[in-house]
């Protein structure tokens, strides 16, 4: 049996199999005829609590069948990288033994419902309307990303014999299925879970837009939702989703991988996408910033370091390179050198000299302290500080 699980309810299971009646979840009100696509393989990536899609499929069986043992959660690996999808919230094990005769009954019941098909033959419905990725039973394995080859053998370390695993998608751990949003297009799923026309995006827009490799966005009447078979839905909206536009949208930042989010500690908000990050605040505005600035702007703190950015990333007047300015200085990159914070008096020194155009050129290193202030260097020279004075110094090499 696995270890580390939370079960939520847990009573003795029956015992024979003529104690058990066919049962099986009751449909919401509202299924749709349309059913969800197959869920795509989607890796677990970071370490969350059990989703709402997660909790809901778990209350889900304790409503259908009674007191059961039903974990959810798993402790997150010392070093933060999940290894499974229960460490990221988006799997449960309903614990019937095959070994029991009414409890593998139950199982099979369960599992058989799962991969039915609908009224017009729809294989697997219930499991795509739950946004269920992989299933595994009693030393087998069904995946929603592999339909066509049925149910495998499982080999891996634990042969799932005294308990079922079931794997959600993104969309199925976040509850924007068609079981609990009443719609299959998951762009749509996540606009109803977010709040419909209530929501920060307000009503629908003009249909949804296919891009490329199954990528897809749907507007609304404040912003857009964007996803792709691998990607869940995410939002866009407000000033950053005019930025994101302003970029090229999805040929230009790729697709968003969160929705917007308010920057902590300070007045702001972000959204990370494929190619970069867009950050808003009220005295700033929404600007870019990508690559290896925005690198070095979060191994600086973020925000919370050089403060908002106050421009997108800027090729320099020579095209030799790429700048973004923020509140508490500037982040320069070139090929030669790479990209490396500016600010304060030195930057105000650097700035009188011509920036990169001078003869100093591009910054080779981050500020650093030295006896009496701070020095930072530059290809063709540095500059110093006096922190008792409050001078600076420019020598060449």
């Amino acid at each position: 049996m696995l270890t580390g699980l939370a079960a939520a309810v847990t009573a003795p299971l029956l015992t024979a199999p003529a104690a058990q009646a066919a049962v099986a979840p009751r449909p919401p009100a509202g299924l749709p005829a349309a059913v969800d696509a197959f869920a795509a393989y989607q890796a677990p990536v970071t370490c969350q609590a059990p989703q709402p899609g997660t909790l809901a499929l778990r209350q889900l069986l304790l409503d259908t069948y009674g007191r059961q043992s039903i974990g959810t959660a798993r402790a997150c690996p010392a070093n933060g990288v999940p290894v499974s999808d229960h460490s990221e919230g988006r799997a449960l094990d309903w614990m019937l033994d095959a070994a029991d005769p009414a409890q593998k009954a139950r199982a099979e019941e369960f599992l058989g419902w799962l991969l039915a098909p609908d009224a017009a033959g729809g294989p697997a419905a219930n499991a795509r309307r739950l946004g269920v990725a992989y299933l595994i039973f009693d030393a087998r394995v069904w995946k929603a990303y592999r339909p066509d080859a049925g149910w495998q053998p499982y080999t891996g370390p634990d042969d799932h014999r005294d308990h079922i695993h079931v794997s959600l998608s993104h969309a199925g751990a976040a509850r924007e299925t068609s079981w609990w949003t009443g719609t299959a297009d998951p762009l749509e799923g996540h606009w109803v879970r977010l709040g419909g026309e209530r929501s920060v995006l307000g009503g629908p827009a003009p249909g949804p837009r296919t891009l490329t490799a199954g990528n897809r966005c749907r507007t609304y009447r404040w912003g857009s939702v964007c996803g792709s078979p691998t990607l869940p839905a995410r939002e866009v909206h407000g000033s950053i989703s005019g930025a994101f536009i302003a970029a090229g949208g999805p040929a230009g930042l790729g697709l968003p991988l969160t929705d917007e989010t308010p920057t902590p500690r300070a007045t702001g908000a972000f959204n990370h996408f494929q190619g970069g990050s867009i950050y808003w605040s009220p005295a700033t505005g929404a600007h870019v910033v990508r690559g290896a600035i925005r690198e070095r702007w979060a191994a600086l703190g973020w925000e919370r370091g050089l403060g908002f950015p106050v421009t997108g990333d800027t090729a320099t007047p020579g095209r030799t390179g790429y700048y973004s300015h923020f509140q508490g200085g500037s982040v320069y990159w070139s090929a030669a050198t790479g990209a490396h914070a500016v600010r304060g008096a030195i930057r105000d020194r650097w700035a009188a000299l011509g920036w990169e155009k001078g003869y100093l050129g591009y910054p080779v290193g981050e500020e650093r302290a030295v006896p009496g202030g701070l020095q930072l260097d530059f290809q063709g020279g540095w500059i110093t500080y006096d922190t008792a004075r409050r001078t600076t110094t420019a020598t060449r090499r």
